[in-house]
Formats: structure tokens, C-alpha cells, sequence
């Protein structure tokens, strides 16, 4: 990294190889890096390169004048630099993400349909190769044998699609080998009965929540926001559901991050107070128990997934809560992947519920920034607050840690009067593991396929 912070340079592995046999080189880092600059790209990735110099320049041309980001250079066939428009604290882990062979993706600037065409054909230069993919059901990986840290141990995994009606059962009878299982009691304790099980269980790097459109116009008032965070029962609700092995989440940072604050708001169930807020908010109840504003009934289409004790717990509560508030809820049931399109990529929603994984760095600009305000990007909501990017903005060029964490409890404490989101849950990750699968590494920061080569199966005696 050079002395100003503005500029990240990488040396290559030698010999690294993709699947099909053809070395890494920095030229497909380029690459990869340069096809989210794409003016067609429409994921939500571009917080990652968003910082480089000549990104802007890249990114708006049209016409295909510009040839290259200016802040990427290749410097030899193992060396790379990136130079950022200015120091950005957490920049290393923009430059995590997994290096696509040009010479199978490449397309040309503008029209990135050729590469996601082949999303279902993924190659790579990881522990293991991709061989099968069933829709809704399962994909299959065959071990690397070139892979550069070492030959993975385990020659075949298979990644099944399970839920919370399947998953103990599923784990029970030895037809999966590791997955991760509701935090409450009576599934641990099912767990717990297969005595060739292993548990593993810490706090999560996530929270659940419920996002409301804040371009709708019966969510852009502050005050009904928070009526409704004070009319519902999260306490009641996270008893009921992790009965004990929860708590209620009031900040969209998780408690094991160096940046977390409880110096909140911490809006307890109160009724009341969501009544006098409603009010004030012009919102008036009628005789039949519901409130209207200009002639319209407070009714709220909150959309949410099939498969889930979470959603099934929660959804009498937050319908009986909200009713006796005078605000209706109809619930909409649909697949996830349907609900994920409806909010992400068309943003055709009221209020949908879901829950975020985070990353090591607390940033929230991949989330919560203006930026992610568009179709395929993560700020589904809408939240456009000027003083929320100003301090984003202030974290993300601060590289003293004690300064950094003053500005997000800063950016926590906005987040938590403004309601971007209803803050639901926090829980306790909780998976469950054959005692034949030796070696694997679990955290609130490390996914089970982290040194997934390094991880084998022993028959258990």
C-alpha cells in the first residue's frame, strides 16, 4: 500500500491456475475488476470499484471512447495496482472478490450479456469445480486436484436446498452432513439426540429486519416509522421464537462488530406511544378500528417467503400488534427467489422482511448508501438521508480505528431514529456438524467453506 493510502498493489502467485488449465494472471484481475466499472454492469457490487480513478470516466461513457479505468494498471503478468481517487479505509476487502478468466468471460464494453450468460457455467480457480446444477434442489462440485494451496481431501461435495421443515430431519438421518439449524431450543435439543452430531453455535454477524419503501408516501413520515417500530412486539416475538437464544436488534450493526453502540433508542412495546405518533402524523382512527389520511386506509401488503418458522412466528404478532395500532396487514406468501426479484430488481414492493450477513468491516455503504438507490442495488428501501452520507463518506476516508468507530456510533444512532428499516433480531448462529467432517472452521466471520481444502471426512468408530 503506498504511503498515501490512495494506491493498493498486488504480486500474483505464480502457477496459479482455472479449472480449464490456463494460468491467473493479472490481466484477468484487470479484468474482473473492469466488468464492474461496466456501464451494463447492473449488480450490486459497485461500491467495490466505485473509489478508482477514471471509475466515472469508465462508467459514463457510452460510447466506448474510454478503454481502460484509469486507476487500474497492469504492471507485469503477476503484478496489479489500483489507485483510489482518495484513501477509503476498509479498500482491501473491495479486492476480495473471486478473479474470472478472461478468455472466458470476455465481452465487449457496454454489453455484459455474453458473461452472465454464463453464470451457469462457472469456472474458476478454486478448491473445487462446478459439474451440476439443479434448479431448487442441488448443486454438485468435484475437487481441484490442481488447486494451488494443496488437493482438497473431500472428493465430491453436494450442496442440497433445504428449509426449516427439512433441515433436522435431513441431518438426522445422515443425508447432509453440515447445515445450519433454527437457534431454539427444541431443534437444538433434536440435534442433540443424533449423538453422531456436533453443534456449533456463537453470535451472529447478522441481523433480521423488515424494509418498508420509502417512496411509498405512508412510510416517508418519520413519526409512522416509528409508531410502528413502538406497536410491535419484537420482545414477544423474539421469546416466542428463540425463546431465549435471541435479542431484539435496534441498529443495523451486528454485536460482534468493534462498531456496535446499545446507546440507543431502544423503542420497547408501547402502544400508546404508537397511537399519540400516528395521530400526530394525521393519521385518524375510525370506527372500524383502522385509521385513514386524505380518504385512504392504512393497509400495508407486506411481502415475505414460504419455508420459514421465522416468518410463520412472526406473522400473527405483527398482524394482531398492528391491527389494534388501527393499521392492517396482508400478508403476501411467495418463493424467496420471487421475493428477492420483486425487491431487488423491480423494487415493486410495500414491506418485505429479510436479513442481512455482514462482512468484517462495518461500512455500510454497500447497503445504505445513495448509490445502492437503484434497480439491482442493496439500498432497496430508498433511504436518502444527506446527513447518513455524509457520514458514511467521513467513515470510510478515516483510518484511525477509534475515530472510525466514533462516526458509526454517529451513523448508528441516525440509523435508529430514522428507520431505514424495522430492526428486528439479533441471533446465535447454530450448525450442526457430522462427527466424521474433521478440520472446518466456523465463526461469526468465517463461512464453513473457508479452507474448505483442508477439510476431510473420517468414518466414525
Amino acid at each position: 500500500m503506498s504511503e498515501d493510502g490512495k494506491t493498493y498493489t498486488f504480486t500474483l502467485n505464480k502457477g496459479v491456475k482455472f479449472s480449464d488449465g490456463k494460468e491467473v494472471t493479472a490481466e484477468d484481475v484487470a479484468f474482473t475488476f473492469t466488468a464492474i466499472c461496466d456501464p451494463s454492469y447492473d449488480g450490486p457490487r459497485t461500491d467495490a470499484v466505485s473509489s478508482l480513478v477514471g471509475y466515472k470516466e469508465y462508467n459514463e461513457d457510452k460510447e466506448g471512447k474510454v478503454k481502460e479505468v484509469a486507476g487500474i494498471k497492469v504492471i507485469d503478468k503477476y503484478t496489479i495496482s489500483f489507485t483510489l481517487t482518495e484513501p477509503k479505509a476498509p479498500a482491501i476487502y473491495d479486492f476480495g472478490y473471486g478473479i474470472m478468466p478472461k478468455h472466458i468471460y470476455n465481452f465487449e464494453k457496454g454489453n455484459i450479456k455474453p458473461l452472465k450468460d454464463k453464470f451457469l457455467n462457472p469456472v474458476g480457480a478454486g478448491p473445487y469445480l462446478f459439474k451440476d446444477y439443479k434448479a431448487g434442489q442441488e448443486i454438485v462440485f468435484e475437487k481441484n486436484p490442481n488447486y494451488w494451496r494443496g488437493e482438497p481431501k473431500i472428493a465430491k461435495i453436494i450442496m442440497k436446498v433445504t428449509n426449516a421443515t427439512t433441515v433436522i430431519q435431513e441431518l438426522t438421518t445422515g443425508s447432509v452432513d453440515i447445515d445450519r439449524v433454527p437457534s431454539k431450543p427444541e431443534q437444538i435439543d433434536l440435534v442433540k439426540k443424533a449423538e453422531f452430531l456436533d453443534i456449533y453455535r456463537y453470535p451472529s454477524n447478522s441481523y433480521g429486519y423488515i424494509g418498508w419503501n420509502l417512496r411509498d408516501e405512508k412510510f416517508k413520515d418519520k413519526k409512522v416509522r416509528q409508531a410502528l417500530v413502538y406497536g410491535l412486539n419484537r420482545a414477544g416475538f423474539i421469546q416466542a421464537y428463540y425463546k431465549g437464544l435471541g435479542d431484539v436488534c435496534n441498529a443495523p450493526v451486528s454485536k460482534v462488530s468493534w462498531a456496535y453502540t446499545d446507546d440507543v433508542n431502544k423503542y420497547e412495546y408501547n402502544p400508546e406511544k404508537a397511537n399519540q405518533l400516528l395521530d400526530e402524523a394525521g393519521w385518524v382512527k375510525k370506527e372500524d378500528g383502522y385509521r385513514y389520511k386524505d380518504g385512504k386506509k392504512f393497509t400495508v401488503h407486506w411481502m415475505t417467503y414460504t419455508g420459514s418458522k421465522y416468518v410463520e412466528a412472526l406473522t400473527p404478532i405483527l398482524i394482531e400488534n398492528w391491527k389494534q395500532i388501527g393499521v392492517e396487514v396482508i400478508p403476501e406468501l411467495m418463493e424467496f427467489s420471487t421475493l428477492a426479484q420483486k425487491v431487488y430488481d423491480e423494487q415493486k414492493f410495500e414491506m418485505y422482511n429479510m436479513a442481512w450477513s455482514l462482512s468484517i468491516d462495518p461500512d455500510p455503504s454497500g447497503i445504505f448508501s445513495i448509490e445502492q438507490d437503484k434497480l439491482g442495488g442493496f439500498n432497496s428501501v430508498g433511504w436518502r438521508n444527506e446527513e447518513s452520507e455524509k457520514l458514511i463518506k467521513e467513515g470510510l476516508r478515516e483510518t484511525n480505528m477509534e475515530k472510525r468507530k466514533e462516526i458509526y456510533h454517529k451513523w448508528v444512532k441516525l440509523a435508529n431514529e430514522e428507520l431505514p428499516y424495522i430492526f428486528l433480531s439479533y441471533a446465535n448462529d447454530t450448525y450442526a456438524v457430522s462427527a466424521k467432517v474433521k478440520g472446518l472452521r466456523l465463526s461469526p466471520f468465517t463461512d464453513w467453506t473457508y479452507d474448505i481444502h483442508k477439510v476431510e471426512l473420517q468414518e466414525v468408530k
